[in-house]
């Protein structure tokens, strides 16, 4: 088991929120990223087109929360890469069970949650986005073929213990989309990982991120530690030159021995 401790960032010469000891307990994501009231009114509505799905994906937005809020180029790109394998493979999916890390809008959960009704997948993020996700579930799932939504919306805080209602042991894929974006909740994300993927666990972490600042680099540096990164090399032909253009990068991690 990975503790914070054991996670806590060196010290640095920037005024980023950080603690320098390393017997120091982290702040909780929540109180790193206070939640605000959210601002969405009903006709703030995106559609998102993924390939393989015979309908739009409905998606409410909320600038309220914070970028959580908003769909970002990274969720579209790995939400394509899984419908795109999915065409070709349908049993990468069938009966899995996928937990989404930093779930904001939903729309990663959702996608796979369209394309395979078999799977059971649960969206996750801050209670603060939880009625957005609610309300985006209901907005795509509502008549899937299982009379039931097969994605549901949990609370999930990083570094925090996973929540009851998630079978952690019987999760089969995780995925996650845009999460490196706040560099104090860096070593939650990754003790995050490491508790959802322990050593010698046979799971598949997607993880789809957009370069845009060098104190990214860090996330990286501690996720060395714990997890090797391959880059996804089966999209559809022609995708990852285009997404890599855009700074956006797809790998799977793998957790080490």
């Amino acid at each position: 088991m990975v503790s914070l401790a054991d996670l806590t960032p060196p010290r640095s010469r920037s005024n980023s929120v950080s603690t320098t000891k390393s017997d120091a307990a982290l702040p909780s994501f929540e109180s790193l990223a206070p939640p605000r009231p959210p601002t969405t009114k009903a006709e703030e509505e995106t559609h998102v087109r993924i390939e393989g799905l015979q309908d739009v994906v409905r998606l409410k937005v909320d600038a309220g929360p914070g970028c959580g809020g908003i769909a970002w180029p990274a969720g579209e790109v790995l939400s394509r890469y899984i419908a795109y394998r999915h065409g070709l493979d349908p049993s990468h999916l069938r009966n899995k069970k996928i937990l989404e890390l930093g779930s904001g809008t939903g729309l990663v959960g959702i996608v796979a949650g369209l394309l395979e009704p078999s799977a059971e997948v649960w969206a996750t993020d801050q209670s603060i986005l939880l009625d957005l996700m609610r309300s985006n579930v209901e907005l795509n799932l509502t008549n899937s073929p299982n009379h039931r939504p097969n994605v549901l919306v949990a609370e999930y805080n990083w570094g925090e213990e996973v929540p009851s209602d998630i079978p952690i042991e019987s999760i089969d894929m995780v995925l996650a989309a845009d999460c490196v974006y706040f560099e104090p909740a860096f070593p939650l994300l990754v003790k995050t990982l490491c508790d959802l993927a322990p050593i010698d666990k046979e799971i598949e972490i997607l993880f789809c991120w957009k370069k845009r600042r060098k104190a990214d680099k860090r996330f990286f540096m501690m996720l060395k530690k714990h997890f090797n990164q391959y880059t996804v090399e089966d999209d559809r032909p022609g995708q990852k030159e285009v997404y890599n253009r855009q700074g956006v990068s797809l790998v799977r991690l793998v957790r080490k021995k």
